[in-house]
């Protein structure tokens, strides 16, 4: 009866271990949902990221392929409208295209804050512009 009790004790000691380890690991997860639903994803110091197709590949809800100077930018579940599937980029309140090259000169990186994507009915405060989904970008300032 003393050895299983010790060997029931000690399953729960190595259990209790990992729970607490798993913890941890999670800390380093930037995504999560603003109060709306919607992905969002926060930037940290310790964070490197060389294109802004780096940033965006980490962000829920955003497909990145193709080559790394012209990488192809989707959310899930866009539409095509007029042949076009390339989703709205939004900085700071301001509608700037659908561009990923000329948002990707017209930004740094490092001073990006949060990445916030609106899909469907959501991003439809933008109109048809907005219906293959809008990236809102959120500088610090």
């Amino acid at each position: 009866m003393k050895k299983l009790f010790l060997s029931f004790i000690f399953i729960f000691s190595l259990l209790f271990q990992a729970c607490s380890t798993s913890e941890q690991t999670t800390d380093r997860d930037h995504s999560s949902r603003s109060p709306d639903g919607s992905p969002v994803v926060v930037s940290d110091a310790r964070d490197t990221y060389r294109t802004l197709a780096d940033y965006l590949a980490r962000v829920p809800g955003v497909q990145v392929s193709g080559p790394s100077h012209n990488p192809s930018i989707k959310v899930r579940g866009s539409s095509s409208f007029m042949a076009n599937t390339d989703p709205l980029y939004v900085i700071d309140g301001n509608a700037v295209g659908n561009s990923y090259s000329q948002v990707n000169n017209m930004i740094n990186v490092r001073d990006i804050e949060n990445v916030r994507v609106l899909m469907g009915s959501d991003a439809s405060i933008y109109g048809v512009r907005g219906a293959n989904g809008v990236i809102l970008i959120t500088t610090k300032r």
